[in-house]
């Protein structure tokens, strides 16, 4: 009956050993994949707004850029007119002198 006592209790001691080291080794693993997650969400987290954030610039310089070529034909157009405009006022002006020459 020693016997059969001495494997009961080295069976009982050994499943205690097996219990405690596989514990420690998914209390180890858990923290792992704690420490991971933890970690990598953020990180793509990040990724996904820096994305975000170069797609609105793309979008802002784009919109930006329409507006300059906007700018540029109604600055070309306002000169046009300038141009006609100055080009009146000196045919006046020398209309003008020509009338005051001949009084």
């Amino acid at each position: 009956m020693t016997t059969d006592k001495n494997e009961i209790a080295n069976t009982a001691q050994t499943e205690n050993i097996v219990k405690r080291i596989l514990s420690s080794e998914v209390k180890y693993l858990i923290g792992v994949v704690l420490f991971l997650a933890g970690v990598v969400a953020p990180y793509y987290e990040i990724k996904t707004e820096i994305a975000l954030i170069k797609q609105n610039h793309y979008a802002h310089i784009e919109a930006m850029t329409k507006q300059i070529e906007q700018n540029s034909n109604d600055i070309l157009k306002i000169q046009e007119s300038q141009f006609v405009i100055v080009k009146t006022l000196a045919v006046q002006n020398s209309q003008i002198l020509e009338l005051n020459k001949n009084k």
